[in-house]
Parts: C-alpha cells; structure tokens; sequence
C-alpha cells in the first residue's frame, strides 16, 4: 500500500488488501472509499471482502466505482455527497490513488483555489494539472 495523504481529511491509495485495513484503524481513519470498479484487474480484492473485513474493525467501508479518465459531473456530485457526510478521515483507494485524487479536487473546486488544489495533488505525488479547463469550468 504506497499511501499518499491529500490533507488533514482525505489520504489517497493504491489498491489495499485485507492486511492494510489493521494499519489504516490504527491510523485513525473512519471511512474508507473504493472509488475502483470490482474485476478491473485480474486478481484484484472484491470490494465486498474489503467491506467486510473493515465492518469488523469498525470502519465505514463507501464503494462508488469510477472509470480512470471518465470521471462524470454525476460521480463529482456522488463524491462530494460521501465526503461531505463521511466520518473523517477518509481513506480512499483505486489502482493507483489517481481516480480517489482527482475526485477529490474535482469535488473541491467551487469551495478551494484552484492554485491550492493543483499544490496539495502535487505535494500527495499527483499531477493534476491536466484537469485546470475542468476545475475552472466548476468553479
């Protein structure tokens, strides 16, 4: 698990496995979001198994699958709806944290700077510079 923490509320992931939810409780997160879709990849851990399993340690487990690249007005609304209502912090996952980190900026964009998201994303180890005509297109 390479994580990568976006801000006081929100820290970004690749792809976890049952092992990493032991260190994510004893970390203090509260929620985790799977924002990637069962069976992208082969021999990828089903959702259900991670929501079990986090159930067990007393974490919310959100699954809301987006499509890397596809990244509809809906699934912006979708996950600022979930961030908005989620215990904090959240931890949340996809193959390589890049879905989890674009919809969070995407999501923040009418209520923070652009300059401010784009500097956190890049700071978190992504480069989100691609999105400045969508970001600005939501403000």
């Amino acid at each position: 698990m390479k994580f990568a923490k976006i801000n006081n509320e929100l820290t970004v992931s690749d792809q976890i496995t049952i092992e990493d939810l032991k260190e994510i409780q004893a970390q203090g997160y509260k929620t985790i979001f799977c924002n990637r879709p069962d069976q992208e990849s082969e021999g990828q851990l089903a959702f259900s198994a991670i929501e079990k399993e986090a159930q067990n340690l007393g974490i919310k487990a959100i699954h809301q699958p987006v499509i890397g690249g596809q990244i509809s007005d809906g699934d912006i609304a979708q996950f600022s709806c979930n961030f908005e209502v989620a215990q904090k912090p959240v931890f949340a996952y996809c193959r390589t944290g890049t879905r989890c980190s674009t919809l969070w900026a995407l999501s923040h964009a009418k209520i923070l700077p652009i300059d401010e998201i784009l500097s956190k994303a890049q700071i978190a180890g992504y480069d989100l510079s691609p999105l400045i005509d969508r970001l600005n297109s939501l403000k």
